[in-house]
């Protein structure tokens, strides 16, 4: 057993530089990376190495692994190895083969992403680029699984050989560092966004992380986000806005699990249309002394000339301002937004309930219901702002014409399809 162990610790693990390994040294291992002779008798690439730890010295973020290069002890100065930090580690790529469940394990996935683009945006504030982000070149700690990065590609950029030294892993490492350009931190928000391909293939990107995702991995740098940050803050607000319209299609199938239930328990009498309550209705009173916003405001008024209408209304008045008024503006906002709204839910959807799309199988038809979704989410929040609307209420009225234009469509199309947006 002692033997088997010797020989388990001792084992060699393939990164892009060399070789990751435990050498037993004074009775106890320490932590080596062995670089690939091509490598280690180059001067130049020695000179890069040296460089590389003392950037990494200066870096505090526990993620970022410290190194000490090992010159050969000929006088030649060159590097052949690097003694790394204390710590039992392997690469993402061993822990995902050995244990692939972990993926599906709570937080796993976006703490794995959050703590590797942190890193990144600390490593591009000094200058320094990783460019390659492979599983392979990724190492974690095994007593959390937490990530840690050694090598930086980019203090290896001028002497040439990104070809060699990413072979087999150039899906991971952007087209311009393996063109031979000079590396940026775009070049890193590629690496990132394949990184991030790679991790959810088993699992499934998230549908608020794709748009976001896809842009990174654009072959142009400038089509890109300009820094990692940037790529982050668009991955948090796209899953803010995913979070908040899921808050209120919960709510508003809650509501109809609940109308259901009460109008199939109650005895037939009559036909009755079920209609979701508005908090504050508009009396005929109100609307009968003379005002009209449509006139007041133009017979084009539209939800972002409601919304400049109110403010201007408060700054004007602001010592004596008139509720009921107000309430007034607010009722032409909400008409307005259920007309753009339903005139947008009635595009969208018209690319979702077609025959193309629901004669073209299960995987063409979930697409189009995907994009859909995050067409509907993304116009609901822009026309509740304009209008002045709450959050929760434009989520309400957005999913009470959602599920009546997808209700006409599927009736228009004869049919009650097997996949879809209602889902």
């Amino acid at each position: 057993m002692i033997e088997s162990r010797d020989k388990r610790k001792s084992n060699k693990v393939r990164l892009p530089y060399g070789y990751f390994h435990k050498r037993l040294i004074d009775d106890k291992y320490s932590n080596f990376v062995e670089f690939n002779d091509e490598l280690s008798d180059n001067i130049l690439f020695s000179d890069c190495v040296k460089k590389d730890s003392e950037a990494t010295s200066g870096i505090s973020d526990r993620h970022q692994l410290r190194f000490v290069p090992n010159e050969a002890e000929d006088g030649s100065q060159s590097v052949f190895a690097v003694a790394v930090e204390p710590g039992n580690y392997q690469t993402l790529e061993q822990l995902l083969n050995d244990n692939p469940s972990i993926v599906a394990r709570k937080d796993f996935l976006d703490n794995t992403v959050s703590d590797l683009a942190n890193l990144l945006v600390v490593l591009n504030e000094h200058g320094v680029y990783q460019l390659c982000l492979s599983p392979s070149n990724i190492l974690v700690r095994k007593n959390d699984n937490s990530i840690r990065l050694l090598l930086h590609g980019s203090f290896y950029e001028r002497l040439g050989i990104n070809a060699e030294l990413y072979e087999g892993l150039e899906n991971y490492v952007a087209p311009e560092v393996m063109r031979g350009e000079s590396a940026t931190a775009a070049s890193d928000v590629y690496a990132l966004a394949k990184f991030m391909d790679y991790l959810y293939a088993s699992s499934g990107m998230p549908l608020a992380l794709k748009s976001p995702v896809s842009k990174a991995a654009s072959e142009d740098p400038a089509k890109r986000y300009a820094t990692v940050a940037d790529f982050q803050k668009a991955m948090e607000q796209r899953k803010a806005t995913f979070r908040s319209a899921l808050m209120g299609a919960g709510a508003l199938l809650v509501a109809l699990i609940l109308a259901g239930l009460f109008f199939g328990l109650t005895p037939d009498t009559e036909d009755v249309e079920f209609v979701n309550p508005v908090k504050e209705q508009i009396s005929d009173e109100m609307l009968d002394e003379g005002f009209d916003p449509a006139t007041e405001l133009g017979a084009a008024a539209d939800s972002a000339s409601i919304a400049d209408a109110i403010k201007d209304y408060q700054m004007r008045d602001s010592d004596k301002i008139d509720e009921r008024k107000i309430r007034e503006f607010e009722a032409k906002g909400e008409q307005i937004f259920r007309k753009q709204y339903a005139k947008e839910a009635e595009r969208i959807l018209s690319g979702v309930y077609n025959n193309d799309k629901m004669g073209g199988g299960q995987k063409n038809f979930q697409a189009a219901s995907d994009k859909a979704m995050q067409e509907l989410i993304e116009k609901q929040v822009e026309l509740g702002e304009h209008s002045s609307l709450s959050k929760e209420k434009s989520q309400r009225i957005a999913s009470e014409i959602i599920e009546q234009v997808t209700e006409r469509k599927k009736a228009e199309m004869g049919e009650k399809p097997k996949y879809g947006i209602q889902k």
